[in-house]
């Protein structure tokens, strides 16, 4: 397998930046949480991205799970919203996906 060159990231760290950009596109995402101790991350290289965490599948592809904050919205459409853009922006990409999961880690109230 082709190793990236200096300064390039890897793919996972790719892939998680991805991810993550198409979740805070979304209306109704306010942003992403890396979790208890920050360590809910892709991480490579001297680099990471916080709330995505971008493995690679045993069976091929990549595991792909993000920790949302959210605003009181409906929130089983907005996860599945989120997980069908995820997957259409890694296809369009050329990123095979095993698996992508949504968690809601808070949910704030904007207007309070």
């Amino acid at each position: 397998m082709e190793q990236p060159g200096r300064g390039a990231p890897s793919p996972r760290l790719a892939l998680a930046a991805l991810a993550r950009d198409t979740a805070l596109a979304i209306d109704g995402v306010v942003a992403l949480d890396a979790g208890i101790g920050g360590l809910f991350v892709t991480a490579g290289g001297g680099e990471s991205v916080a709330g995505v965490r971008c493995l690679a599948a045993p069976e091929g592809g990549y595991d792909v799970a993000l920790r949302l904050v959210c605003r009181l919205v409906a929130l089983r459409v907005l996860a599945d919203t989120v997980r069908q853009a995820v997957i259409a922006a890694a296809t369009v990409a050329g990123f095979q996906l095993s698996t992508v999961t949504i968690t809601i880690a808070d949910v704030v109230d904007e207007t309070a």
